[in-house]
């Protein structure tokens, strides 16, 4: 979209859309756009610090190296945007859509992404520490290494997320929580889930070759070969995540190893 740099930025104001428009560089940080649809925009380097982009259109939006630190994007469509080594860090993605999206390198560390849509979004390399992904869809989404650069989940919440098929090839998971997560059919080899928490997660027919599994929570979770797991179970509180039962129930006092 043709038009100089203030004038996309005021039409982007008062109208509220600004499909296909050049805005590569411009600072819109901690400006109100909800809603505001940027279908294909080219927003590369801009500035969106703490902007709000609420229920934002943003598919197929051009968002390389941008600067969206502690923004509001709830709800907000990013279908196949491009992402790449931007800087989302701390900011708020629930229930966005970010199916197909490009994240490879991106920085998400302590970003909100509950119930989160990212059906085979690229996620090599990207930085999740201490991310909230509860209930976040990852089916099929890539997470393994890029570049030698393993994908960080450290400390995240991934309970009840759907990671079906995903890609985790040497992605460090450490004292992640997988509670009741969906890992079936997916690749965890290399990855490092030293004391993860896995209680009641399906891991059948996934890959965990090589992967480290040192003081890992396997309580109720169902491995590669269908069979239910009792390693880290402690004496209240034991789950039974069985497909019949799948629920929590109590026993004596003992551990199980």
């Amino acid at each position: 979209m043709n038009g100089s740099k203030p004038d996309l930025k005021n039409r982007l104001l008062i109208a509220r859309e600004c499909i296909g428009c050049d805005l590569e560089n411009v600072d819109l940080q901690q400006l109100d756009l909800e809603g505001v649809n940027l279908e294909k925009a080219n927003l590369q380097h801009a500035n969106l610090h703490e902007t709000n982009l609420n229920k934002a259109n943003l598919k197929n939006a051009n968002l390389q190296q941008t600067r969206l630190t502690e923004a509001q994007l709830k709800q907000a469509n990013l279908t196949k945007a491009n992402l790449f080594e931007a800087n989302l860090s701390q900011s708020n993605l629930e229930e966005a859509i970010l199916q197909e999206a490009n994240l490879i390198n991106t920085n998400l560390n302590k970003s909100i992404i509950k119930n989160a849509n990212l059906y085979k979004a690229l996620l090599t390399g990207s930085k999740l520490s201490n991310a909230n992904l509860e209930g976040a869809n990852l089916e099929q989404a890539d997470l393994s290494t890029y570049e030698e650069l393993p994908t960080l989940l450290n400390r995240t919440n991934l309970n009840k997320a759907n990671l079906k098929q995903s890609d985790l090839e040497g992605a460090w998971l450490v004292k992640a929580q997988l509670i009741e997560a969906n890992l079936q059919q997916s690749n965890l080899k290399y990855a490092n889930l030293k004391e993860a928490n896995l209680a009641g997660s399906n891991l059948k027919e996934s890959k965990l070759n090589y992967a480290i599994l040192d003081k890992v929570n396997f309580c109720g979770t169902m491995m590669e070969n269908g069979a239910i797991s009792l390693k880290g179970c402690s004496v209240q509180g034991i789950y039974d995540f069985s497909p019949i039962n799948h629920r929590k129930h109590h026993s004596s006092r003992r551990h199980f190893n």
